[in-house]
């Protein structure tokens, strides 16, 4: 009796000290993983989802309208900051334009189809205040679009039946 209780013991030992196979690690080489998250911005009768990935915390994103730009809010506590911000160009598109603090950041931008990627590097340490600006905001244009597209099928229906007459 005495030998089954002890090799259930050892077995059981065995079980809870072996290492899960559902844990993740992560690599040795990263001094500070990247934190994702998706802000969703309203605009107009429209929610875009802006997604961040970056190595230090942003507290906040706030969209205006009328400058046709985002304004993340981080904070930094190591130099060495990175970030890589996916924006759809139905919410900003164009040319952006990324300061910091109200400086010019030099910045990677890639443009796709469906949303704009801005890529960042930095040095500062602290609160920062960075500013995405684009040059258009295709949601003010929604109405003038459909009431192109309105006349647009008027006149392809209408006139062919001018012709005939």
């Amino acid at each position: 009796m005495r030998i089954q209780i002890f090799l259930s013991c050892v077995i059981l030992l065995g079980i809870l000290s072996a290492p899960a196979f559902a844990q993740i690690s992560v690599p040795k080489n990263l001094d500070h993983p990247g934190i994702k998250w998706d802000w969703p911005i309203k605009a107009e009768n429209y929610t875009f989802d802006v997604t961040t990935v970056s190595n230090f915390d942003l507290k906040n994103v706030t969209f205006n309208k009328m400058n046709k730009e985002l304004v993340f809010l981080g904070n930094s506590s190591f130099v060495g900051s990175i970030a890589e911000i996916t924006i759809p160009t139905n919410l900003i598109g164009g040319n952006l334009t990324v300061t910091q603090d109200g400086k010019p950041l030099p910045a990677i931008v890639i443009h796709g189809t469906d949303s704009s990627t801005v890529m960042l590097k930095f040095n500062q340490t602290g609160t920062t205040n960075t500013s995405i600006m684009g040059t258009t905001y295709l949601p003010e244009f929604s109405n003038v679009a459909l009431l192109v597209m309105v006349l647009s099928i008027m006149m392809v229906l209408v006139i062919p039946k001018i012709r005939k007459f």
